[in-house]
């Protein structure tokens, strides 16, 4: 009977410490701290308890999407994208994506010691079918101009260009060991469109483009892939998508790649306002153009600010090749706001 009194009177405070703290961690794993909600227990008396709460961080992921529909003036919004069977992700359900839109979004981290930009969160496939969203981010100047294959077959699919290659394999392995630890693999889609018509330009929009991007095949010869070629590859860097530049711009994702005849009525309309519109100068994009004629070829960005494709001798013509890249899904941010000024700051 003493030991009883003896817990009633002082073990029954530190039960109800334990259960307080429990409380206050379940609080914390409702409003959104789960991975994060640390705590220290110390016996300071024979009964008191003393619990220290830990550093709460969220995942980078988390952080980003509380700022959708331009909280705090973040540039981040949410697209949706409903089912469609024919895709290679969505198939049996809507895609939600955040993507960074607008002149001058916040969206600036530091990697790698350099400046780049975040294109937003992304349901990403990581290449064995397992799909989470991850932030997907692109250096924010370009790395040089180059040819997308020495090789002058113009019937090449991306996974085997020098370019290619040249991200996957040299690139990466000029990265600090802490920024590759942070890169995971993702599959990269690469369906395409041919588009164009006579006297026209291309008529297709950055909507448009997001789903031939991602068609898992052809309905007839040519008509996202040539011949062959792979609907997608698996690797840790690519480059951007012509969709992905045409949601970075304030609601211009509607309007032709290329208006041959005005660009009131293309993507050019939306320069001012298209953050990604920064280098000027022709860039490859990762989506390729079945062409009838020519076999396959890859998009790029004009230097005015429209789409165009290219077909022809690859070791003749050089653009330029800005890094893209999907962050693993738990990279963290830890620091930072996201503007010029004080970019966010990325851990692990």
């Amino acid at each position: 009977m003493k030991k009883i009194i003896s817990f009633l009177n002082a073990d029954i405070k530190i039960i109800n410490s334990y259960f307080l703290f429990t409380i206050v961690l379940i609080i914390l794993v409702c409003v959104g701290y789960s991975s994060y909600a640390l705590f220290s227990f110390t016996k300071t008396s024979n009964n008191v308890i003393e619990g220290t709460v830990g550093e709460l961080k969220k995942s980078g992921v988390d952080t980003l999407i509380k700022l959708t529909n331009n909280q705090n003036n973040s540039g981040l919004y949410t697209i949706t994208h409903e089912a469609d069977t024919t895709l290679q992700i969505g198939a049996n359900e809507s895609v939600t994506e955040y993507r960074y839109r607008g002149a001058s979004p916040k969206n600036y981290v530091t990697f790698n010691n350099e400046v780049w930009r975040i294109l937003g969160v992304f349901p990403t496939d990581d290449g064995t079918g397992k799909i989470e969203n991850r932030i997907k981010i692109i250096r924010n100047e370009s790395i040089g101009q180059y040819v997308a294959d020495s090789n002058n077959s113009v019937e090449i699919a991306w996974p085997e260009t020098n370019m290619n290659n040249n991200l996957n394999g040299t690139y990466l392995s000029s990265l600090t060991s802490e920024t590759q630890n942070m890169i995971g693999n993702a599959k990269y889609y690469l369906g395409g469109y041919d588009g164009s018509e006579y006297q026209q330009g291309l008529v297709q929009t950055p909507v448009d483009m997001y789903s031939y991007e991602r068609k898992i095949k052809n309905t007839k010869s040519n008509e996202f892939y040539y011949g062959s070629n792979p609907n997608s590859f698996i690797g840790k860097i690519g480059a951007m998508y012509a969709s992905d530049y045409g949601y970075a711009s304030s609601n211009c994702e509607t309007k032709k790649l290329y208006d041959q005849n005005s660009s009131n009525y293309d993507i050019r309309a939306c320069n001012d306002t298209n953050w990604l519109y920064n280098i000027k100068n022709g860039e490859w994009l990762l989506d390729q153009n079945p062409d009838r004629g020519l076999g396959v070829n890859f998009y790029y960005t004009n230097k005015n600010g429209y789409i165009e494709n290219f077909g022809g001798m690859f070791s003749t013509h050089n653009f330029h090749v800005r890094p893209v890249l999907y962050l693993k899904s738990n990279v963290k941010i830890t620091g930072g706001n996201g503007t010029s000024s004080n970019p966010y700051i990325l851990g692990l």
